[in-house]
């Protein structure tokens, strides 16, 4: 059941980066480490979405078995050279990702990530294929991006190198190629920054010169992304935006491009942030003017946001489309893709109800959606971000960057 599951929804659905898997469906093709770490992560898969303690625990005892055979194959150097070896350790991880808990944000080392990043530097990023080596490739490659964004470390050299490689196989005019690079830089900004080896006129003049390349990515983005956007109804309008922002929503041609928008979003979020903030302490006498357009900016980045979610939240009206046949009023189940449309609003509502600088309105209506997912949609990483939020109103406010691995997936 974990196995089907797994594969029918999140290789088939939820994620491309996974479709090397499709050549093991038949066990006696696998390596017995690729065997077990596959069920490992079905298994985590399942428990995740079914609360089954029997699956989580026989998740673990697989999941051990299979690093014990993986940590075995790498004493041998033409093992550890191995597509399979390398495809075992990004399952490693995934397993771990699944299965992390809200306490876990902050120690997580990302071992498995490193180890891969030694596979790839081991084996040679020239010797990964076009096709599914090349899109575990750049699976890794995010994963260690936002890895490094969580852990306020700078990115690490292979990562440019296994873009270098990608740049001869894949569309460069693409928004997620060119979003995914300055993602990088974004990264690296931020890695500097947190070294506090930064002036205030730096960290302004970085954080405008980043934001104005996303802003141009947004700029570039269509037709390729492209959204759809809606007027609401009066009713509909008052319950489904925050009050003050304009009554409409906006509809996505699927859950990527609805998920690279708000990404974009997020970057552009935090960099405006950044720009209020030490605009506030600067000297330059044009630094309240740069405030106040970022301020501008970042309103509305927040409204666009916002339109995105009804789309996929609202079963009343809007997402109704999406509830199984037959589905009236209230009492509604919800499918699995339709879970995982929800799923990925999650952290751009996180950073919203986070945002210093964000309309209190905004703010509100964001905490209430996430309360919307937890309850209505039952997807614990909304409750998770809530008890985050509730902990820093006590607290100093951490960056939403150091939150994001709660979603690398």
């Amino acid at each position: 059941m974990g196995r089907d599951m797994f594969f029918t929804y999140y290789v088939s659905d939820f994620s491309r980066t996974w479709d090397f898997l499709y050549k093991y469906l038949d066990s006696s093709q696998a390596p017995k480490h690729l065997i077990l770490s596959i069920e490992a992560v079905s298994l985590a898969f399942l428990s995740h979405q079914v609360s089954s303690y029997t699956a989580k625990d026989l998740g673990r005892r697989k999941y051990c078995e299979a690093l014990r055979k993986i940590n075995i194959a790498l004493q041998d150097p033409e093992a550890a050279r191995a597509t399979s070896t390398f495809e075992g350790v990004l399952l490693l991880d995934l397993f771990e990702k699944i299965m992390k808990s809200a306490s876990e944000i902050n120690t997580s080392r990302h071992a498995h990530i490193e180890g891969a990043l030694t596979l790839v530097k081991l084996r040679g990023v020239e010797t990964f294929k076009e096709g599914t080596e090349m899109r575990a490739l750049m699976g890794l490659s995010l994963n260690s991006t936002i890895c490094s964004l969580s852990t306020g470390q700078p990115v690490d050299d292979a990562i440019r190198q296994i873009r270098v490689h990608a740049a001869h196989f894949v569309n460069t005019d693409y928004p997620k190629w060119k979003l995914s690079g300055l993602m990088l830089e974004v990264t690296d900004l931020a890695a500097a920054m947190r070294k506090g080896c930064m002036t205030t006129e730096e960290r302004i003049a970085k954080s405008a010169y980043f934001d104005r390349e996303l802003e141009l990515i947004a700029l570039e983005a269509s037709p390729v992304w492209t959204f759809e956007r809606k007027n609401l109804g009066v009713s509909d309008g008052v319950r489904l935006v925050p009050n003050g922002f304009p009554p409409i929503y906006d509809v996505y041609p699927d859950r990527m491009i609805t998920q690279m928008w708000n990404v974009l979003r997020i970057a552009r979020m935090l960099l405006c942030e950044e720009i209020i903030a030490s605009c506030a302490v600067s000297s330059d006498p044009e630094a309240y003017a740069q405030a106040e357009c970022s301020k501008t900016a970042l309103l509305n980045l927040v409204q666009e946001i916002v339109a995105s979610v009804p789309q996929m939240t609202d079963c009343e009206s809007v997402a109704k489309h999406k509830l199984p046949s037959g589905s009236t009023g209230k009492q509604h189940t919800h499918s699995m893709p339709h879970i995982l449309d929800v799923y990925i609003l999650i952290f751009s509502l996180y950073v919203v109800a986070w945002s210093k600088s964000c309309p209190q309105a905004a703010v509100e209506w964001s905490i209430k959606q996430l309360q919307h997912i937890a309850d209505h949609f039952v997807i614990k990483e909304a409750a998770v971000i809530l008890e985050i939020l509730k902990k820093q109103k006590m607290e100093e406010l951490v960056n939403p960057w150091y939150v994001c691995i709660l979603f690398i997936h």
